[in-house]
């Protein structure tokens, strides 16, 4: 006769058995899984710290003074000496080190700190920006330096874990190497536009709950695999009294840093002064019924230069320029704005949507060499 309680007994017990195997196997392989991320992570921290420096600088500002007789003789400005700090990133064996412009600007004396604790002090004819990207590259004297290994930033993905190295609040001093925090990627292709204040464009830019925080301007952010993905340039702090990070932390990403960087290390410069050879005015009620328009949309042509671009592109007085790349505009600064925040440089073209004679026509704008 089967004993079938006995049987039922053997089937519970093998199976208990069975699940607590398949648990231990889970355990092990996320044990695994984690220690292998570890090691990656150490492994990226300790290839990529090599290659970023600290950046000490002394900038001249300009501070405005209360006086009770500047109603007579104007507004007084002393010059204070600033310290500010920063970070960089070794990308060429030779020396030069990319980092923000904001990090070096109006600065009088740099001074570089480098892996292991070495520092050179920049001279000031070595340093070459570009404001509107807020992107400036630093030459130190030496050669033989060590160069990290440069991602793809049209590669990532959004929650994606990422590490960021600098010098937050200049502890690259305490250690001779960098700091390190890290989070996910939140976001990606977050623009900013033009930033009027300070003179510079953010677009396409890189989100990161990695913790940054004054000094960290100008450092790596990488992925992983130690591949460089973007340049930390700013956080958003949320008022103005707490300038710590509160997750809202954004890089511009490599791909374009890459770009910019070329350029200034073979030019010096990025070659953004041009000249149209036209002159434009607001439209205001006045204008807008003497010349019988519907709106004070755009504004008017009131002269085109001989052998301009302007002329070669077939603008003639009297045109009213309504659109400039697809967006609307009422002012040379509007128009200023556009070709900032599309970051076109001398021999670049715009579109424009010009209105003749009650008929709307397309022209392409060569941006000669020159001023606007």
């Amino acid at each position: 006769m089967i004993n079938y309680s006995k049987i039922t007994g053997y089937i519970v017990v093998v199976s208990l058995l069975y699940c607590v195997f398949l648990i231990t196997i889970i355990l092990l392989n996320n044990n695994s899984t984690g220690n292998y991320k570890n090691l990656l992570n150490i492994e990226s921290i300790q290839n990529v710290s090599k290659s970023v420096v600290g950046i000490h600088v002394t900038q001249l500002k300009k501070e405005k003074i209360n006086n009770p007789w500047q109603r007579y003789w104007g507004k007084y400005q002393r010059v204070m000496p600033i310290q500010n700090m920063g970070s960089g990133l070794i990308l060429d064996k030779n020396g030069y080190i990319v980092t923000n412009y904001h990090v070096i600007e109006d600065a009088s004396e740099i001074i570089v700190k480098i892996y292991g604790g070495e520092s050179f002090n920049v001279d000031l004819d070595n340093i070459f920006f570009d404001e509107l990207t807020d992107i400036a590259i630093i030459k130190l004297d030496g050669k033989d330096f060590k160069v990290p290994n440069i991602g793809n930033s049209d590669n990532i993905q959004v929650g994606e874990e990422v590490i960021a190295l600098g010098n937050p609040l200049g502890l690259f001093d305490v250690s001779n190497e960098p700091t390190a925090t890290k989070g996910i990627i939140s976001a990606r292709n977050i623009n900013f536009g033009l930033n009027e204040r300070i003179g510079s464009v953010y677009q396409n830019m890189i989100q990161t709950d990695a913790s940054i925080n004054p000094g960290n301007s100008g450092g790596p952010l990488l992925n992983l695999k130690g591949e460089i993905i973007g340049i930390n340039t700013f956080i958003i702090t949320g008022s103005d009294s707490h300038q710590g990070s509160v997750g809202l932390n954004f890089a511009i990403p490599i791909n374009h840093v890459m770009d910019i960087f070329k350029d200034l290390k073979s030019k010096g410069y990025i070659d953004r002064k041009f000249n149209t050879g036209v002159k434009v005015r607001k439209i205001n009620d006045l204008i807008m019924k003497y010349r019988r328009l519907d709106s004070t949309q755009g504004v008017l042509v009131v002269d085109v230069e001989k052998k301009s671009s302007g002329e070669k592109a077939g603008l003639e007085i009297g045109d009213v320029i309504l659109k400039v790349n697809g967006r609307s505009v009422n002012s040379l600064k509007n128009i200023k704005n556009i070709i900032d925040e599309d970051l076109l440089r001398s021999g670049d073209k715009i579109n424009l949507l010009v209105l003749r004679d009650d008929v709307e026509i397309d022209i392409n704008l060569l941006l000669e060499k020159g001023s606007f």
